[in-house]
This record gives C-alpha cells, structure tokens and sequence, in this order.
C-alpha cells in the first residue's frame, strides 16, 4: 500500500475517468468513477509538504448502503492501493438523484 503521506493531484490525474474500487472496513466494495481532482493551493497550510487536493468519484446511487463518512482502502489496477482513507458521500447541486458522489480530501 502506498503512503498517504506522498500523494499528491499528479498521482490520480492521470487516471481520471477511470474506475477506482472503494472497500470499506466492513467489505462494502463500490466501483465509482474518478470525475475530478482539483487542487487547491489558497486552502494549504504554510509548510505543508503537498498542495492541498481532493477526489471526486461517482457512481449510480441505486443499491448503495447508506453512511455519512467511512473509512475506505481505495484501488486501482495500474495507480495502486490506498488508505485507509476518510470518504465522504456529497450532494452536488448539479449531480442529480440518480448518482452518488464521493469526496476524499488531502491536506
């Protein structure tokens, strides 16, 4: 498993639109699609050893468990394993009632 400590946006840019498996703690396996990595330079703390950046991925909402926020090791068949990671299920004005989407955030 990689080191969360060393990710950075360059590590998941390159596999943007591609599908990332998210496993819960309990084994709740959700297949969701990587739509956006976004950095944000203005919310990094001064020292901070990586720009700040979060993950957006979505899936149809059909069929998933309900939660608010779980722990998740998150895979990808070329960029690796991760986590476990904090994963919060968000509402975007503009993604529907038919999808659900997820946010990791790295600080």
């Amino acid at each position: 498993m990689t080191d969360i400590s060393l990710l950075s946006a360059a590590v998941f840019t390159p596999h943007l639109n591609s599908v990332f498996t998210m496993t819960s703690e309990e084994g709740v396996e959700i297949a969701a699609t990587l739509v956006a990595c976004r950095e944000h330079p203005r919310n990094t703390m001064n020292g901070s050893p990586r720009t700040t950046f979060d993950l957006l991925l979505q899936c149809p909402a059909d069929g998933l468990p309900f939660f608010n926020g779980a722990s998740f090791t998150i895979t990808h068949p070329s960029a690796g394993t991760f986590g476990p990671l904090h994963v919060e299920r968000v509402m975007p004005a503009d993604a529907g009632p038919d999808a659900a989407l997820f946010q990791i955030v790295f600080n």
